[in-house]
C-alpha cells in the first residue's frame, strides 16, 4: 500500500522527499480514521481521498512557489493547509475553521507530526481578528471550494499584505464565477494575475486555480 502511494504521488511530478510522502500518507490515514467517528469529510475511499484531497491540495506547488505566512481559509480537516504545511518547511500556515471537531483533528495532527509550522484556529473568518494573535499580513491566503468568488476576496483582504496572493481553488464553475467578479466588482483590492487549468490524475476531474494579487491597504 505505501509503494502504492509513493507512485502516485510521484507520477503527480512533485518531487517530493520520500519522508516528506511518509508524513504525507500518515496525515491521510488519520484523516480516514477519525472521519469514521468524526464527520470530516464526505470521502471515505483512501483512492479518491488521495487524489481529490490530498493531490489537489497539493497541486497548488506546480503554480505558486509558496515561502513565508499562508492563511488557510475554512480549512475543514486542514485542506489544503496541512499537506502544504508538510510539503512546504518554511511555509508558516494558520488554518483557519468554525467547526471544533475539525479544528481538534488539526491540532492532533500538529502533535502527531510535530508540525510547528502549523498553527489551527477556530474561529469564523468574519470574526477572525478577535482570536488571532499575531495579527501580521499575510503573504498568501488560499480557499478551497469554500465559497462564492466575491466573498473570497472580501473575506482574504484584511489579512494580505499589498502584493500578497489570493489562491482560490475551484472546479469547473470557477471560470463562470471568475467572470462574474470581473463584470460586477470594482476589484478594488486585487489584480487577476493567473488561471491556471489542470485535471487530477485518477478521475480526471477539471479545476482551476486563480490567483489574483492584492493591490491596495485597506
Amino acid at each position: 500500500m505505501a509503494d502504492s502511494f509513493s507512485r502516485k504521488i510521484e507520477r503527480f511530478g512533485l518531487g517530493l522527499p520520500a519522508a516528506t510522502i511518509t508524513r504525507l500518507e500518515l496525515f491521510l490515514d488519520e484523516l480516514l480514521r477519525w472521519n469514521r467517528r468524526v464527520n470530516l469529510t464526505s470521502i471515505c475511499n483512501r483512492d479518491e481521498a488521495l487524489e481529490k484531497h490530498l493531490l489537489d491540495s497539493l497541486a497548488l506547488l506546480h503554480y505558486q512557489p509558496l515561502v513565508g505566512r499562508l492563511l488557510d481559509m475554512g480549512s475543514g480537516g486542514g485542506l489544503p493547509g496541512i499537506p502544504l504545511a508538510i510539503a512546504c518547511s518554511d511555509l508558516q500556515v494558520t488554518s483557519v475553521d468554525s467547526v471544533g471537531k475539525k479544528i481538534n483533528f488539526q491540532k492532533h495532527i500538529k502533535r502527531l507530526l510535530s508540525l510547528s509550522n502549523l498553527e489551527p484556529v477556530h474561529a469564523r473568518l468574519e470574526a477572525l481578528e478577535a482570536v488571532l494573535l499575531n495579527l501580521e499580513s499575510y503573504d498568501f491566503a488560499v480557499a478551497r471550494a469554500l465559497t462564492s468568488f466575491e466573498k473570497l476576496t472580501v473575506f482574504a483582504a484584511p489579512w494580505l499584505r499589498e502584493g500578497g496572493k489570493l489562491l482560490v481553488m475551484k472546479g469547473p464553475e470557477g471560470e463562470t464565477e471568475l467572470k462574474a467578479y470581473q463584470t460586477d466588482s470594482d476589484r478594488k483590492f486585487y489584480h487577476i494575475d493567473t488561471v491556471h487549468h489542470y485535471r487530477l490524475p485518477l478521475s480526471n476531474s477539471a479545476r482551476q486555480l486563480i490567483i489574483l494579487s492584492r493591490t491596495a491597504s485597506k
